[in-house]
């Protein structure tokens, strides 16, 4: 039951450490609102010009300001994700309590952390090209099988991402470990990690349900929908790969 254990333990952190949470979130996720609210009014852009439908481009806006725009976005979405990930890793993992109204901000572990997220994803991209090579040759008249072994590949992937995952908190700890020693140190739990997978699926359904039924409610609805969809959910998965480290590489035990 090490996967069970592994997400009741990220759970409990998260629930545990509320008022950290909070200190981590709010400053960097305030600073990122602020600078993609500001690159609007400062390129003149309305909202309508991101709109999926619209044809052209508005009035006095060029594609060069949108394309600035949409790198901005982008730019201030990564690093705001990646600073409150580092900050999270270095608390849990080295009790580098937040101090202030802002979490420090380590230019170079972000950095790291980027490196090793988009290496991690360009390795799963590359991965997936064998099946999409032979869901093409399979073609229309077999593309229930198809379905099938894209479903599983997919499945595969996704637990082998988690496997070597492991390398972002290390990176953001300044400790960094090689995709080998990754894959190594977390030989034989792949049916853990699975389990994982599964729990925090149904978890992250039934959170969606709850907030279904707590749209009826006008105010706190609203309030709870936020605070669980954009604070708790992300910062539960973030904490998923914070514990894996602390069990497979610093061999932690789990309460």
């Amino acid at each position: 039951m090490l996967g069970w254990q592994i997400f009741v333990h990220s759970v409990r952190m998260v629930f545990g450490n509320l008022k950290q949470v909070l200190q981590i979130t709010a400053g960097p996720a305030l600073i990122g609102t602020i600078v993609i609210v500001g690159v609007f009014l400062a390129l003149g852009i309305p909202l309508e010009a991101l709109d999926e439908n619209a044809v052209d481009l508005p009035p006095g806006v060029t594609a060069g300001s949108v394309f600035v725009l949409v790198f901005v976005l982008l730019a201030a979405m990564f690093v705001t994700m990646f600073w409150i990930a580092v900050s999270w890793h270095r608390f849990i993992l080295m009790e580098e309590y937040p101090t202030g109204i802002l979490p420090t901000f380590r230019f170079d572990r972000i950095l790291a952390y980027f490196g090793r997220f988009l290496m991690l994803g360009i390795l799963m991209m590359i991965a997936y090209i064998p099946m999409g090579l032979l869901a093409a040759a399979l073609g229309e008249s077999l593309a229930g099988l198809s379905i099938i072994l894209m479903i599983a590949y997919t499945v595969f992937l996704v637990v082998c991402f988690y496997r070597l995952s492991i390398i972002l908190p290390a990176a953001a700890i300044g400790d960094p470990i090689s995709l080998s020693d990754a894959w190594t140190k977390t030989a034989g739990v792949s049916g853990a990690i699975l389990l994982l997978l599964v729990v925090a699926f149904l978890f992250q359904v039934l959170v969606q349900l709850a907030f279904t039924v707590l749209a009826i409610i006008p105010v706190l609805g609203v309030l709870l929908t936020v605070f669980f969809g954009t604070l708790i959910l992300p910062m539960i998965n973030i904490s998923i790969f914070t514990t894996m480290y602390g069990v497979f590489i610093e061999k932690r035990e789990l309460s």
